[in-house]
């Protein structure tokens, strides 16, 4: 029975070890994204300008920086990026962010097992003693996972701006969210940018569910 119980004890942990192995060596982000948008199916991609989605990220050298690596994958497309000031065709609104995050307990059940007992007792000259250990299952054992869980997103719209007018008339119009724990932005981001972007523009009125690996470093 002893020797049983050690089998199945070493199964599981191995089949945890794996487990974790495997979450250390393929690690994957997930997000979802919502498009809505009017472009036909015989759209031509043409020069565009990424520009700040509020006027506080003008100027920004955070929003400089993930500016140039989104310039980096929708030219990978086939746009061409140019400066607002050479009137484009096309202006590309652009945000991101995160928030400040949210305390997650979850709390899980797994398997017990150990030794239940005792084969018998024996007697003899000195005493009583107890037979051989049995071993078996005991219940369950309850413990809790505390984490914070942040949600990370993307904004684009992209708008053609109106001759003789301030006004735009907007294409387009895209979110993506990503939950997960690493809250930082500057390792997340430019996967996010280019899940984005898989495939481009995507279905009218549709959401994806997206999902790409990364190093898992945070």
């Amino acid at each position: 029975m002893r020797f049983i119980f050690t089998i199945i004890s070493l199964i599981a942990l191995a089949s945890v070890a794996g487990c974790q192995h495997l979450a250390q060596k393929n690690p994957s982000l997930k997000a979802e994204l919502t498009v809505f948008h009017e472009l036909p199916k015989d759209f031509k991609l043409s020069t565009v300008a990424i520009v700040p989605w509020h006027q506080s990220q003008k100027g920004s050298l955070e929003f400089k920086h993930y500016s140039a690596i989104l310039k980096e994958r929708i030219e990978k497309l086939g746009f061409t990026v140019v400066d607002h000031s050479k009137k484009p065709e096309l202006l590309l609104f652009f945000d991101y962010g995160d928030d400040n995050g949210k305390e997650i307990t979850e709390t899980y059940t797994i398997p017990d097992f150990g030794m239940i007992g005792y084969t018998g007792y024996s007697l003899n000259s000195w005493g009583m003693y107890p037979g051989m250990p049995m071993y078996g299952y005991r219940g369950y054992q309850t413990h809790t996972n505390k984490y914070t869980l942040f949600t990370r997103y993307i904004r684009i719209d992209i708008a053609k701006p109106k001759m003789k007018s301030t006004e735009l008339d907007k294409i387009y119009e895209g979110q993506l969210r990503s939950r997960g724990t690493c809250s930082k932005l500057t390792v997340t981001l430019p996967y996010l940018i280019d899940m984005y972007f898989q495939n481009f523009p995507g279905k009218n009125n549709d959401t994806q569910s997206l999902e790409k690996s990364w190093d898992g470093v945070c």
